[in-house]
């Protein structure tokens, strides 16, 4: 069984609006939706389960049912960090599953994954034990311990913008949670990064620029520009 695992209970002070990002209103739909909707449709996943900040559980259930997500089976309290909701999500989803089912992590807050990501991810999974979208960079990057001032130039052909659906086994998932605990690696903002962080090899898969996440107000206008355009609506 494949199972998607939206992340949805990130906190970000700096985002200038009332509302989280994920439930920002666009075209009279929360963000959220936006990206249920896509793996609601994909053939490849069986169900759905959402992580989701507290307080705001009954309305992911209340959108769900409004737009039809009849995949959605559980919504569940996240954490604080990135790797403590995925590992909430992973704990409860072992209650019921199979250590061989395939859990698809994917930020809600990237509406415009593409069906093809998806699958390429589940396949990346089955085939090499993990799917992790990624892409290269169009610019080299700098370290910086100031950001006013560059240390080290490093060329963007040397590494790999990490994006998400981050596709795992839920069992193998689970071990690497516990692991990580073991050796005190904590309050990671992604789970790859714990996967890293353990000395295993990331697998990619792949990625788009277009696969946007919101993480600003221009990130929102972006979004509504590039859904009008994808969908003819200008």
């Amino acid at each position: 069984m494949n199972i998607a695992v939206l992340l949805a209970a990130g906190k970000d002070p700096t985002f200038q609006m009332d509302i989280p990002k994920q439930f920002v209103n666009v075209y009279n739909r929360p963000v959220i939706v936006y990206t249920l909707e896509i793996f609601q449709r994909h053939p490849e996943i069986d169900s759905i389960v959402v992580a989701c900040i507290k307080g705001w559980e009954n309305m992911v259930e209340a959108y769900a049912k409004q737009f039809q997500i009849s995949k959605l089976k559980t919504v569940i309290q996240g954490g604080e960090t990135a790797q403590e909701t995925s590992k909430l999500a992973v704990d409860c989803l072992m209650e019921t599953c199979s250590p061989e089912d395939i859990i698809v992590l994917h930020d809600a807050i990237r509406p415009m994954v593409s069906d093809e990501i998806i699958s390429d991810s589940i396949a990346a999974c089955k085939a090499k034990g993990m799917g992790v979208a990624a892409v290269t960079s169009m610019d080299n990057v700098m370290m910086t311990d100031d950001g006013v001032t560059g240390k080290l130039s490093i060329s963007r052909y040397v590494f790999r913008r990490i994006q998400t659906p981050q596709t795992y086994r839920l069992g193998e998932l689970k071990s690497a949670h516990e692991e990580a605990l073991i050796m005190d690696i904590v309050g990671e903002n992604d789970t790859n990064n714990m996967i890293s962080r353990l000395g295993r090899n990331v697998h990619f898969s792949k990625g788009s620029d277009l696969n946007l996440k919101i993480n600003t107000v221009e990130d929102v206008a972006m979004f509504k520009a590039l859904y009008a355009m994808k969908n003819n609506d200008f």
